[in-house]
């Protein structure tokens, strides 16, 4: 346990088979808080999940289907799932491919 009760909670997400961080990024795209086990640029991510977020959310006004919930996007090297966590918050898990795909077994 740490003094931050806020890195205690998204550290706890480490402990998820596949997950190399999780990131609480502003939606200015800056890192509120961060955990990784290593090898990951936090502060890139941070930066381009505004532009991505922002994209899915007017793909959801212009194809009106509502607003944006949690997004998953799936790469070669890596795989990510952004999901609020405040108002102004975007809680981003940095994983490695397969781990949110559909019946991997993660909730949480």
């Amino acid at each position: 346990m740490s003094d931050d009760p806020i890195y205690d909670l998204i550290s706890s997400y480490l402990e998820l088979p596949g997950i190399m961080a999780a990131v609480l990024v502003s939606d200015q795209g800056l890192v509120i808080n961060a955990a990784q086990n290593g090898g990951v640029d936090t502060e890139l991510i941070s930066a381009l999940v505004v532009d991505t977020v922002e994209s899915a959310q007017r793909f959801g006004r212009e194809a009106g289907v509502g607003k944006l919930d949690t997004l998953s996007v799936e790469f070669e090297g890596l795989a990510f799932l952004l999901a609020p966590f405040d108002r102004d918050v975007m809680l981003a898990l940095v994983a490695l491919p397969g781990t949110f795909a559909l019946g991997s077994g993660l909730t949480r």
